[in-house]
């Protein structure tokens, strides 16, 4: 079964029933209850684990996801570029810019600490 690109990012959870006067998509008013949110400002709090002699620099999740979402935001613009709408059937596939931002931004949300250690010891075993 093959789903269209509003079958594939649009579904909801949830009341969202939208103002008649709002003028920003469903993703961009997901993506500002992303970066209010307590989960999202908890991150800051949290340290990125780095390999030793990796960085001299302190590094927290909400920076390495602020990272993540540059970089996300960078390869969807090359996509963009590469699969113009209309001309490609894989442009129809590609997320709203802000949906990107989410994804990335949130990816670290609800990790608990110890999980990039284990990721660390896992990709050098």
């Amino acid at each position: 079964m093959t789903r269209s690109k509003e079958q594939l990012w649009s579904e909801r959870q949830g009341n969202n029933t939208r103002r008649p006067d709002e003028i920003r998509s469903e993703y961009e008013r997901d993506l500002s209850r992303l970066i209010h949110s307590s989960a999202f400002r908890r991150l800051q709090s949290k340290t990125q684990v780095l390999g030793l002699g990796e960085s001299d620099f302190y590094r927290t999740r909400l920076t390495h996801s602020m990272e993540v979402a540059q970089i996300g935001s960078g390869i969807l613009s090359q996509l963009n570029i590469r699969y113009p709408v209309g001309v490609a059937t894989e442009a129809e596939f590609l997320p709203h810019p802000s949906l990107m931002q989410a994804i990335c931004l949130a990816h670290d949300i609800g990790h608990p600490p110890s999980v990039m250690v284990v990721k660390l010891r896992l990709t050098t075993a």
